[in-house]
């Protein structure tokens, strides 16, 4: 999907007919639109997702007034306005129309709600056009409603995809972008196919296979209410973390609460790298323990060891060390080491003579040199065990030590707060515990809850397998039996691909995550994407993985990698899967239209980004104020930009509130006075 271009019509702030053109290529994919605050970034943001969808974002206010303030106020009683908005994009070799448009009648200075109306037209290759039948349909098949939050948002709000209330959503939505959730579509349905061909087991199958159908009914029903249990706990754990991040956010900007919060914020971190490092001490010593713990019983194996091969050797029983010259000795004296007489060609001298071919074998010298060469190390080696036992128990005695004393200083600053003489920080804290209790109890049922499932699931394995092995004289049941297994087969093999699938899925995203995001940010830190589509930040101290508070900016910076990286995978994914044929030029591309793009960062960062967006989606569309966007900002951008506008904002306001925006050495109004309060669009190239 690529954007032509917009027309708006008395669309909010945009009084009349407007167009932009937003056609780009691969060099400059950039479109750039400057305006003030007010002056309707928000607005134009939303002029696609409207038209898309009907839909505008939550941040919009009164949004019952579509049409333009003024147009409105001049319009007669009884007359009708327009309000509108005309999208040209094309999508995979063909150009498509979209209007979407609603007429409101004046019966009051009030406006109605509107009730849009939609049409989309396409025009072919060799085009002949035609007005598409099921337009919103279509819209959805081409970008569906959920994913179009990766293409179009507020860089205020992006952050938004990081907090934890959102990765249902967004693991969700990736799976639909990705091609995941036709898998997942066809496993839902599965189960209803098989009910059917079990419903005619039980019917015609006999008591014994009945009995056991009745008791796979019975734990599929348990299993299903088990996962949507387990949903709604996922649910309201991420709303409780959400909530409790909250009210600490509030104990931080409370002015009495704020030196104790940022004391337990301190030691909360400390805490967590103390209880990482015992954890990862714990293990090193398991894993000491599991791969040279034997050592420790070695103390007298070598010695004996060593003992009997010299008593072989003395015996010539060892062929390892056995030597041409040792046997030539024997032949010499006529008497073999058994006291056997050695005469020359008899059948005993043959027999020593054949041993003296095979004295000194290199295969066998080496397994004996080997083993004496292990024997004498196994000395040192429990010592070694001894000591690096010894500094592991050192260690996690340490650890173990320093976490007491944290939680004891937690516990003393968790009181401070509780205890607070400030009523307001006093009941912060109260409710702070008591989601933190919530919480630790959701987690328990949860882990109750997963542990279930997995019981459910072999349970009802184990039923299938003795279904299969049960008498079943009818034809009809027999078959409808193997169905039924084969429908289960199925099922688990679609499990299968779809948990592989999810997770080569997971990985990529993660790797352009990680690369995006150090292209981008100057510090150390190494984003993850989590096998529940959790995006965090971590650090390496020590060689332990820490996890990175992440700021207001850190966050717009996480989110935009995030999106950099689904917005390039999606490419791939949708041209990969083209069984047949060559894929089109712009399959699985899509626009990318962000408002405020810059509005959390500092200078540097602002830069980075900068530099980072023209490689983010094959077209860009960036809305910025001019304190966002003059400077580094345009700079960066300007090789990249197709076209360049400003949003000229007219306003009522009284007294001299004229300012300009100078662009590529020239100045263009920014904001005038006018006898209305609208805005225009102004294309300077």
């Amino acid at each position: 999907m690529k954007l032509q271009s917009i027309t708006l019509t008395n669309f909010r702030q945009f009084k009349g007919v407007q167009t932009f053109d937003l056609s780009s290529d691969t060099i400059k994919p950039v479109s750039l639109l400057f305006g003030a605050n007010g002056a309707g970034k928000t607005t134009f943001l939303n002029a696609f997702t409207w038209a898309l969808y009907g839909l505008m974002s939550d941040d919009v206010e009164q949004q019952d007034r579509m049409v333009t303030d003024s147009v409105w106020r001049e319009l007669p009683m009884g007359d009708t306005a327009e309000v509108a908005v005309e999208l040209r994009f094309d999508h995979e070799g063909r150009d498509y129309r979209l209007l979407r448009s609603a007429t409101l009648r004046k019966e009051s200075d009030q406006q109605g709600t509107p009730s849009p109306e939609v049409h989309l037209w396409m025009t072919k290759p060799d085009g002949s056009s035609e007005i598409v039948g099921a337009p919103q349909e279509t819209i959805y098949s081409i970008l569906p409603r959920g994913v179009s939050r990766f293409f179009f948002f507020n860089g205020e709000r992006i952050e938004n995809l990081v907090k934890k209330g959102a990765y249902a959503e967004v693991q969700k939505d990736i799976k639909v972008l990705l091609d995941l959730e036709q898998v997942e579509r066809a496993i839902a349905h599965l189960p209803k196919v098989d009910r059917k061909l079990t419903a005619e087991l039980k019917k015609h199958g006999g008591d014994k296979a009945s009995e056991i159908q009745d008791a796979i009914d019975t734990l599929t029903e348990r299993q299903t209410g088990a996962r949507e249990e387990l949903k709604l706990l996922e649910g309201d754990l991420a709303t409780l973390v959400e909530e409790r991040d909250s009210v600490t956010d509030l104990l931080r900007q409370h002015a009495e609460a704020a030196p104790i919060q940022a004391e337990r914020d301190a030691v909360t971190k400390e805490l967590d790298e103390a209880r990482t490092a015992r954890d990862a001490a714990i293990a090193e010593r398991a894993h000491l323990v599991a791969t040279r713990g034997f050592l420790a019983f070695t103390d007298t194996l070598g010695d004996a060891t060593q003992a009997m091969a010299d008593n072989l050797y003395q015996k010539g029983a060892l062929p390892a060390p056995l030597k041409r010259e040792f046997v030539d000795q024997l032949l010499e004296d006529g008497k073999c080491i058994c006291g056997t007489e050695l005469a020359e060609h008899s059948e005993p001298w043959e027999h020593v003579k054949d041993w003296r071919q095979r004295a000194g074998l290199q295969a066998v010298e080496t397994a004996w040199q080997q083993l004496s060469g292990q024997i004498a190390p196994l000395s040192g080696a429990r010592d070694e065990l001894r000591e690096q036992l010894a500094a592991l128990m050192k260690r996690i005695g340490a650890e173990r030590d320093r976490v007491a004393r944290l939680e004891e200083r937690k516990s003393e600053l968790d009181g401070k707060l509780k205890n607070s003489p400030m009523e307001v920080v006093a009941d912060l804290e109260t409710k702070r515990m008591d989601l933190d209790n919530r919480i630790g109890i959701k987690n328990q049922k949860k882990g109750a809850v997963e542990s279930e499932l997995g019981t459910i699931a072999k349970d009802i394995e184990a039923k299938t397998k003795e279904r299969s092995r049960a008498a079943v004289t009818d034809e009809l049941a027999a078959k409808a039996r193997s169905r039924s297994d084969l429908v289960q087969s199925v099922k688990r093999a679609l499990e299968e691909i779809l948990a592989i699938r999810e997770e080569d899925m997971r990985k990529r995203l993660d790797a352009e995550l990680k690369a995006v995001f150090s292209s981008i940010t100057h510090q150390n830190h190494v984003p993850t994407l989590s096998e529940g589509f959790e995006l965090t930040l971590h650090k390496n101290v020590g060689g332990v993985e820490l996890p990175v508070p992440k700021s207001t900016g850190e966050n717009q910076i996480l989110s935009l990698s995030f999106v950099a990286a689904v917005s390039k995978l999606a490419r791939e994914i949708r041209k990969e899967r083209r069984a047949e044929g060559d894929a089109a030029v712009d399959a699985g591309t899509y626009p990318i239209v962000m408002d405020a793009a810059f509005g959390s960062l500092d200078q540097d960062y602002q830069e980075a980004v900068s530099r980072a967006l023209a490689k983010m989606a094959p077209q860009l569309v960036v809305l910025v104020s001019k304190s966002q966007g003059l400077g580094k900002v345009v700079t960066e951008l300007t090789p990249y930009v197709s076209h360049l506008g400003v949003i000229e904002t007219h306003t009522t306001a009284p007294g001299s509130v004229a300012d300009d925006i100078e662009l590529e050495g020239m100045a263009y109004p920014y904001i005038r006075s006018a006898e209305s309060d609208h805005s225009e669009l102004k294309v300077i190239k």
